[in-house]
């Protein structure tokens, strides 16, 4: 496995449970004294390609798209919204993911400061810190359950207020992404 100590990986047990909304908060933390790049990343299976909006008609083995609105309702919009200097939308099948965050690093600067949301990066890559978000309530959907075991903390939110885990976060140069 690939290991970047300057990637926070951000996931999911199912939709809706703040993934994108814990994203945006650390991104605003971060961005005070850091220049943070925003990824989403997601892995498009047959049965999930109605979920992840529309970046492309058309799925290659990975697609790497930079988010340069940040006034639509999609998720890499808001990360821009939050204070990230560059943002980037991955998508792909299983095969290309790891080509595909290859080619995102080739782009951005080698100590860049990194805030994914995705589940299945994890699956490639072993992140500086990885965090889990779940409700009270959510259902763990399988394909989280490897990413959910992994995870070095895991957020119980109701999708919009709380974050009180967000003081613990932080980074450091030549460190990368840590609990205090």
């Amino acid at each position: 496995m690939l290991k970047d100590s300057n990637v926070l990986l951000i996931g999911g047990v199912g939709r809706n449970v703040g993934k994108t909304e814990f994203v945006c908060r650390v991104i605003e933390k971060i961005s005070q004294t850091h220049q943070v790049y925003g990824l989403k990343v997601s892995v498009i299976y047959p049965d999930e390609r109605l979920f992840h909006g529309s970046h492309s008609d058309e799925l290659e083995q990975s697609r790497l798209f930079e988010e340069t609105s940040a006034d639509s309702r999609k998720d890499t919009s808001r990360m821009l919204r939050a204070g990230a200097l560059r943002v980037f939308y991955l998508q792909s099948d299983e095969a290309g993911i790891l080509k595909g965050y290859k080619e995102f690093r080739k782009i951005i600067p080698e100590n860049a400061v990194i805030v994914c949301e995705s589940n299945s990066l994890g699956e490639v890559l072993v992140p500086g810190l990885s965090i889990m978000v779940k409700s009270e309530t959510s259902e763990i959907k399988p394909r989280a359950i490897a990413q959910l075991k992994r995870a070095d903390l895991t957020i119980v939110s109701d999708g919009v207020s709380g974050f009180t885990e967000l003081n613990s976060i932080a980074f450091e140069d030549k460190k990368g992404w840590y609990l205090e």
